[in-house]
């Protein structure tokens, strides 16, 4: 993979030297980092969690509980557990030390995409096919959900609860993401309808496929995929689209983008495993170009806050750690 370009204090720069090189039986739908980005967690189609040391590129545990495909996984802020959902419509709450099913969450009609903590852990939300957003309960053993949000139309392909937030933000296949206030259930923000991104334009369906928020900002800016092939970072304050990342081609791939560490640079993987970069100011690709890094479709770009390690993962089966 070329070296990126650099420019204003490397405001540019992100990992590019291919470190190590993980691996899964089937295609890698996800990975994230622990809280502290020590140890990543991923998900695959050959139904297994894996907790990975990511220096060593060595694998610590695997997690056996699912039927189907693992489509989303998120940690807790105390990495004490972790949650996990996929195609065989169940979320699973995990204790990681032991590896043991701690809770099983049934409520969805369909595959669950996403899952998501809150600050404290007490909350925890699932989305999926289903067009709904269902709240659990953490710190109690009900079988149903505390709530259950309805406002999409279509599946939802995405959550994200930034930290130290009461909101939840949800995209989804109908061409919108809404946020919602966790304390009233009711959507406080709904401004990326397609009749405020593309006033004057009628559209055929375009569904948003990923959501990324700001690691510095996350109530003012968010990056925002959507099946056209294009990438938007969007000013949540006014309603504005900041700036247009186009040439990728994502199809219905859930491929989550990531900013650089000083977010002067956005990354994303496409549907052929190729790997683009463009500059936040003028959204021009960095190298020439992207560089193809997988052997088919990107699903996860992740940053680690250091800087100095960026993850990519793929349905190619494998987790590539690149460094600096």
């Amino acid at each position: 993979m070329p070296a990126p370009a650099s420019g204003g204090a490397d405001s540019l720069s992100f990992p590019s030297k291919l470190a190590r090189t993980l691996e899964h039986q089937g295609a890698v739908n996800v990975v994230t980092y622990n809280h502290g980005a020590k140890y990543l967690l991923s998900g695959s189609s050959d139904r297994t969690i894996r907790l990975w040391n990511p220096i060593l590129g060595k694998e610590i545990k695997a997690y056996k509980g699912h039927a189907h495909e693992i489509l989303a996984l998120d940690i807790s802020h105390d990495n004490a557990r972790f949650a996990s959902c996929g195609g065989d419509k169940v979320v699973l709450l995990w204790d990681v030390m032991s590896g043991q099913v701690l809770r099983r969450m049934q409520g969805h009609f369909g595959k669950i995409n996403a899952v998501a903590f809150n600050n404290d852990g007490g909350i925890l939300a699932s989305a999926g096919f289903d067009a709904k957003i269902l709240l659990w309960d953490m710190r109690s053993q009900t079988r149903d959900p505390l709530q259950t949000l309805k406002d999409a139309t279509s599946s939802i392909t995405s959550l994200v609860i930034p930290p130290d937030s009461v909101e939840i933000i949800a995209g989804s296949a109908d061409g919108h993401v809404r946020a919602y206030d966790m304390r009233m259930g009711k959507v406080f923000e709904d401004t990326i309808g397609r009749e405020l991104l593309f006033p004057n334009v009628k559209l055929t369906e375009d569904p948003v496929t990923a959501v990324t928020t700001s690691p510095s900002n996350h109530r003012e800016t968010m990056l925002v995929a959507a099946a056209d092939g294009k990438l938007r970072l969007f000013d949540r304050m006014n309603g504005k689209v900041l700036q247009t990342f186009s040439g990728y081609k994502v199809g219905q791939t859930r491929s989550k983008p990531a900013f650089n560490r000083g977010e002067g640079a956005v990354i994303a993987g496409d549907e052929d495993g190729s790997l683009w970069s463009w500059g936040v100011l003028d959204a021009k690709p960095l190298n020439g170009g992207p560089a193809q890094v997988h052997k088919r479709a990107i699903t996860s770009v992740i940053m680690n806050p250091n800087g100095r390690e960026m993850v990519t993962a793929s349905l190619d089966g494998t987790i590539k750690i690149w460094s600096t």
